[in-house]
């Protein structure tokens, strides 16, 4: 009996804790994104899920239960944008929109990714949010759970497509370098910028309606299912996976299917330094300075003479310096020392770290936030000037403009944050409030797909906003019928009144009364 029951146990447990197969759409060539999606796919595999990760760097070792598509072809997109062009990196909305499309259009086009969606048998389907609503289409094709990934946090469009958007009126946007509580030309701002985006976004409906189709129609045709309307399909979003935490962010009220999962990316166990990187760190009592402009913006790229001056800044301080850089660099100054790629983790939880200067992306933000580091933000592009400003604010930053000759005010910058420890302690506070979390993020991960698959699209947690027609969600219709009742109140009223009057006066409301002449 003892055996049978322990068998009847062992069966219980196998089958609550199922395997899934879940499809994880990263193609965007960026190793921040590709950050992304590898903090995804190694929380689905670590519930003991079997993954196929779309992904245009492809692991050298795979993992159990991981799949490839490789779609490296995308890398080639991003090679034809230099960011350090100043026409680059001040590029609009509709420059991020294209390229996203073509990103999506070339991923799309490998034949892996091809056969993955048509014969592929799938439980769940998680893609990452970037400038394409085009990509619902991966969700509408497999007709599974499609569960989203922003990489940044909460913003109007994408409140837009799971609730009613309650922020434009109390939150800063992405572009608007504005206090909490705003004021009142603050708020005009933001109105006026998401109004601007809603336009183009009504404008640009019909072009994303066509390329959904002619992306995705055929892999329908293909797979045997009638490709769903597209809005169907884009407001069919099962969980909105946020890359956000109120030690940052702004908190919002949010329908219970969106979930904040800032720092799911940082490996929980923090990798070993390199024994060199161990020895530098471990014999600089004065404290070390990392300098990384990340993967996207590189430090190789710059001038020659914005080199040398920023070496000079670097060498008149009593702190060791770590700077990635891609190239050699001659006659370093003895306490700066550069390698083309550095453990950024390692680095930032060393004891000694005083300072990170960063281009100020949303992961590197998060990293200092989790290790307690002040930043001095060099933002240039996308995200970057909003993460800079929202930093400053939360007072453990400061930040200087991206330019030629940028090391002036690095100098100033660099020396008032080494002086005050202000930014320090600021930093470690905020770093308390990350990371006292009751459920590390990457269980959330999994908790949440697994609800989106077992409950079919996890429609108990969705916001019923959108269920209703945009006139009644406004009270356009109740504001209607008010005016309605007021109006007939006031014709009832008005000839309540005009028979009181006939009745006193014997006379009548619109008669004229006729005088007799002599």
């Amino acid at each position: 009996m003892r055996c049978l029951g322990l068998l009847f146990f062992l069966v219980c447990v196998v089958t609550s804790a199922r395997a899934y197969h879940v499809l994880c759409v990263f193609p965007i060539p960026s190793r921040s994104h590709n950050s992304l999606g590898k903090g995804i796919v190694d929380a689905l595999l670590g519930a003991g899920h079997e993954v196929t990760w779309v992904t245009p760097y492809p692991p050298s070792e795979l993992a159990k239960g991981l799949k490839i598509v490789d779609v490296s072809a995308t890398v080639s997109i991003s090679k034809t944008v230099d960011m350090h062009e100043q026409r680059n990196s001040n590029t609009g909305v509709s420059f991020v929109k294209a390229l996203a499309e073509n990103i999506t259009r070339v991923s799309l086009a490998t034949p892996a990714l091809q056969q993955a969606i048509v014969q592929g048998k799938y439980d769940a389907v998680i893609t990452e949010s970037f400038f394409n609503d085009a990509e619902a289409g991966y969700g509408a094709v497999l007709q599974v759970p499609w569960i989203l990934m922003s990489s940044i946090a909460m913003m109007p469009q994408l409140e837009a497509i799971v609730d009613e958007v309650r922020s434009v009126t109390t939150i800063p946007l992405l572009f608007n370098n504005a206090p909490t509580p705003m004021g009142f030309w603050d708020r005009l701002k933001n109105i006026f910028l998401h109004s601007a985006m809603v336009i183009s976004d009504w404008l640009d409906r019909p072009k994303t309606v066509a390329f959904y189709e002619s992306l995705f129609a055929p892999l329908a045709a293909a797979r045997g299912v009638a490709l769903p309307p597209f809005e169907e399909a884009l407001y069919n979003v099962s969980v909105l996976f946020v890359n956000s935490h109120p030690a940052f962010a702004p908190p919002l009220s949010l329908p219970p299917n969106v979930v904040e999962i800032a720092g799911y990316h940082i490996d929980p166990k923090t990798p070993p330094l390199p024994k060199d990187l161990q020895h530098i760190l471990d014999s600089s009592p004065q404290g070390v300075v990392y300098f990384s402009m990340g993967s996207v913006l590189k430090s190789s790229k710059l001038s020659e003479q914005t080199r040398r001056e920023l070496l000079d800044v670097f060498g008149s301080i009593p702190q060791t310096v770590l700077w990635k850089f891609e190239e050699d660099l001659q006659d370093l100054p003895k306490n700066v020392h550069i390698r083309s790629w550095m453990p950024q983790s390692s680095i930032l939880a060393h004891p000694n770290m005083k300072v990170f200067i960063t281009h100020g992306g949303l992961l590197s933000i998060l990293e200092t936030l989790h290790y307690g580091v002040p930043i001095l933000a060099v933002p240039v592009f996308g995200d970057q000037p909003s993460n800079a400003n929202s930093a400053v604010r939360n007072g453990f930053a400061k930040s200087i403009e991206y330019k030629p000759d940028m090391a002036k005010d690095m100098k100033v910058a660099l020396n008032e944050m080494l002086s005050d420890d202000s930014y320090y302690k600021r930093a470690r506070y905020l770093s308390k409030i990350f990371g006292d979390k009751l459920v590390p993020p990457a269980k959330l991960i999994s908790h949440y797909v697994k609800v989106a698959i077992e409950t079919n699209g996890a429609y108990h947690l969705r916001s019923k906003s959108l269920l209703y027609p945009w006139y009644q969600r406004w009270l356009v219709d109740i504001i209607a019928a008010l005016l309605l009742v007021c109006f007939a109140v006031y014709l009832v009223a008005r000839r309540v009144l005009c028979y009181l009057y006939t009745s006193v006066t014997s006379g009548g409301c619109n008669r004229s009364v006729k005088v007799k002449k002599n």
